[in-house]
Order: C-alpha cells, then sequence, then structure tokens
C-alpha cells in the first residue's frame, strides 16, 4: 500500500522528478505574492544605486522562485538565493539581489525568454512555453527590460533549471515503456537541454560578458529502499529509481559539456554541487514525505552552502550569540567582538560609538560640553549629541529614525552607544539586517 500511495502521489502531482523545477497545478492557487516583489527589482538596500554594489540575479525554475511546501500568499521564500545573497554580505559586498524565478519553466522556455530580452521584444506567458503553470507568468515576462536591465548590470547570475526538461521522460516510465523507449525520450530531452542551455547562457553573456554564472546539477529525491532488519521496502520500483538516478548523472554530464565549452572562452561558467548533499537525505531535505518534491529549508541551505562554495570557497556563519547579545554585527565581512555587547532599543540596534567607529577607521572628536561626537571617515562626518533626535551628515541636519544616542553604565565606567543605521548610513555604509540570522551587515 505504501508504495502504490507514493508511487500515485508521485506521478499525479510531483513529476518532474528530477527537481529543480516544477509542474505546479495542484500549488499554483497558493503561490506566495512574495515571490513576485523580487520581480519589481526592489533594491535589498537603500543605498544599492552606488558604483560598487554587487549586484546578483537569480533566473530559473521553482527553486530559484524560492517555493516550500505550504508556502501561502504571505509567505516570505528563504531559498538558496536569499543564502547566496547573506553569504555575499558575510563577504564584505555591498550587494542587492533580484530573483526572476518562474516556476514550470523548461529550459527551452528560459531560451525563448533570453531571445526575447536580447531581441527587445515583448512577449506573454504563451510565447515563452505553453500550459505554463506560473499565475505570474506574464506580470514577470513582462518585465523583461527590467531583467535585460538586470543580466547587464549583474556580477553574478545563479539558476537552477532542466528539472521540467524530463517530464517526457517520466511520462515513458509510468507509462510502463521498456528501458530502450524510455532512454531515447531521455536522449532527446538531454539533446534540447544541453543546446537551449548554452544558446540561454550565451545571450546572457552577450548582455554582460563578465558575469560569473553559476547553474545547480539536479538531484533526485526519491529515497532508497527502507530497510527495516531483514525486510526491504521500495519508495518506489528500483529499477525505475536507478534508471532516473542514471538520469541525472547523464544531465550533469551535459551541463558539465556546456560549462567547459564555455569556460574554454574565457567565460566564468560554474557548476554548483548541489546534489551530493541532497543525497540519503532526502526525507530531510525536501518535502516528499508531505507529497512535494520541493527543498525544505534545511534543503534549500544545503543548496546555499554549494553555490556559496562554488562561489567563494565556503560558506560563513556567525559565532554563538552570548546570553543576552541580540543580534550579531558583521562589518565589511568580519565579525565584530567589542566587550560592550550590542543594544537592541525599541527594534533598533544601538552599538558603542568608539568600537564601531573603530573598526570603520573612522575618527571620532569627543565634545564634553555639548555631549557630541564628530564621527569623520574620508570626506564625510557624522554628528551626534547624546539625547538628540537630530544628527549632523556633512553639516546637514536629518531626523533620526531611532532613539537618541545614550550612555550606558557598564560597572564603574561607561560607554556611549549610537544607534548603528544612523551611523553607518550616514558615512555612506550600506546597511542590512537579517532577521534570518539575527545579524547586521555593514559594507562599505
Amino acid at each position: 500500500m505504501l508504495y502504490s500511495k507514493f508511487r500515485k502521489v508521485f506521478f499525479r502531482i510531483l513529476a518532474p522528478v528530477i527537481i529543480l523545477s516544477v509542474m505546479v497545478t495542484a500549488l499554483a492557487p497558493i503561490l506566495p505574492a512574495n515571490l513576485s516583489a523580487s520581480v519589481q527589482a526592489a533594491s535589498n538596500s537603500d543605498n544599492a544605486s552606488a558604483a560598487n554594489t554587487y549586484h546578483i540575479l537569480a533566473v530559473g525554475d521553482s527553486v530559484t522562485a524560492g517555493y516550500e511546501h505550504g508556502f501561502t500568499e504571505s509567505s516570505i521564500p528563504y531559498g538558496f538565493v536569499e543564502h547566496v545573497y547573506e553569504q555575499a554580505l558575510f563577504h564584505g559586498l555591498r550587494s542587492e539581489y533580484t530573483n526572476f524565478g518562474v516556476l514550470g519553466l523548461r529550459t527551452s522556455g528560459l531560451k525563448r525568454w533570453m531571445d526575447a530580452v536580447v531581441n527587445g521584444t515583448a512577449v506573454k506567458s504563451k510565447d515563452i512555453q505553453s500550459n505554463l503553470r506560473d499565475p505570474r507568468a506574464d506580470r514577470i515576462f513582462a518585465s523583461s527590460k527590467l531583467l535585460r536591465s538586470a543580466i547587464s548590470r549583474s556580477d553574478l547570475i545563479v539558476m537552477t533549471i532542466g528539472g521540467n526538461d524530463m517530464y517526457a521522460v517520466l511520462e515513458k516510465v509510468e507509462e510502463g515503456a521498456d528501458q530502450a523507449e524510455a532512454t531515447a525520450v531521455l536522449n532527446n530531452a538531454l539533446d534540447v537541454y544541453e543546446t537551449e542551455l548554452e544558446s540561454a547562457l550565451r545571450l546572457m553573456l552577450s548582455l554582460q560578458p563578465k558575469a560569473k554564472i553559476i547553474v545547480a546539477d539536479q538531484y533526485l529525491p526519491i529515497p532508497k529502499p527502507v530497510r527495516i532488519g531483514a525486510l526491504v521496502f521500495p519508495l518506489y520500483p528500483e529499477a525505475d529509481r536507478l534508471f532516473l538516478q542514471d538520469s541525472v548523472k547523464k544531465l550533469r554530464e551535459r551541463l558539465n559539456n556546456v560549462a567547459g565549452r564555455l569556460t574554454k572562452e574565457g567565460k566564468q561558467v560554474k557548476i554548483a554541487n548541489a546534489a551530493a548533499a541532497f543525497i540519503d537525505n532526502e526525507l530531510a531535505y525536501t518535502s516528499i514525505a508531505d507529497g512535494d518534491i520541493h527543498p525544505s529549508k534545511a534543503g534549500y541551505a544545503a543548496m546555499g552552502r554549494a553555490f556559496a562554495k562554488t562561489i567563494w570557497g565556503d560558506y560563513r556563519v556567525v559565532k554563538p550569540k552570548k546570553d543576552g547579545e541580540p543580534v550579531s554585527v558583521v562589518l565589511n565581512g568580519k565579525e565584530m567582538n567589542s566587550l560592550n555587547k550590542p543594544l537592541l532599543v525599541q527594534n533598533r540596534t544601538f552599538v558603542p560609538l568608539r568600537s564601531i567607529a573603530e573598526a570603520m577607521g573612522a575618527a571620532i572628536t569627543w565634545n564634553a560640553a555639548s555631549q557630541t561626537a564628530a564621527v569623520k571617515l574620508e570626506n564625510g562626518t557624522v554628528d551626534i549629541t547624546v539625547g538628540a533626535v537630530m544628527i549632523r551628515v556633512n553639516g546637514n541636519p536629518k531626523p533620526l529614525d531611532a532613539p537618541p544616542a545614550f550612555v550606558h553604565p557598564a560597572g564603574k565606567a561607561s560607554t556611549l552607544y549610537v544607534p548603528l543605521a544612523a551611523l553607518s548610513e550616514g558615512l555612506q555604509f550600506q546597511v542590512v539586517f537579517r532577521e534570518t540570522l539575527k545579524t547586521v551587515f555593514i559594507n562599505k
């Protein structure tokens, strides 16, 4: 019964299996509205127009969009793209990201989309891919000019694509076709995938040849047979599972071919090995037990690690917080370790002035009579007065969007605490608070 139930759910709801994709007939009505917000290309910082901003672009299918099982319209994605963005901040990069993930997108649809983007052609969903299940599709494709701009300024492009290409293969397996017939359909799908992916990447690179492109390989969400003592309970016919597992390997080989050719031409195209982490972790890293092949939070975190290691060679985290420490502070890629911990006042982060100023490389001048600290860095100056609701930025008054600076007693000593965002932004730093990490990133 378990096998029968799994197989029925698997092919009716979950196909295609080889994911980083989705056919979301049953899920489309509850797509999170938040996913569409990323298509507005709204900056994730107040200073995103700065010349030194590191631009991250995500293009691909539902896994790129960050979809999770059980999402509703109020859900906020925290997929691998968000992990990549956080890692950019960890590396001291003043960053922003834009996400153009489309549910159900195939590689051929991606290629047609890139054709339209490069040629400046107005398109609708039906022009890109028939029967596309994403209800946001027309709105997203109408933003092709926005995507062209995002590609043209991108430093990094991250992508998941290809799983939906395998739908025809899965149909053959479900029909009980012999292996020769299924293999013929597979080879055709692989040929289309390789050709269309390379064309799509070349179109992107024609707009921004210096961009670094990272494409994830595919993982298989089908767990191995479950063993209980001497008994073995296959959740899926083993011959079919092994065939699909081999299909994943062949898809990776085609991806290697594409990346290899472009790399030989001097392009920066790499593969994130996202699949490896899912092996033997299918139940923990996906929602397959709930009838959904999408990554769970743990699965997206694993993908984020794979992307980060491919891009930067590591995956960074903050140190465990001490008791009473509300947030961590990472300045220009280095976590601050002050004896005086940050404080949270009315949901605003306050830090000891001297510690943050020294870490920024700024000079402090203290006027005891007026209880004012002048913080100078390069050509910028911020004047902060204890108890004042205004600060001065380069001599110009600016109202505080936070409680005023205050003196905090610490034993026999006292420390001047200032609102972190006001000081940092006044000195032209990017300030990003990531609730997911309880961490404030400050990057010049």
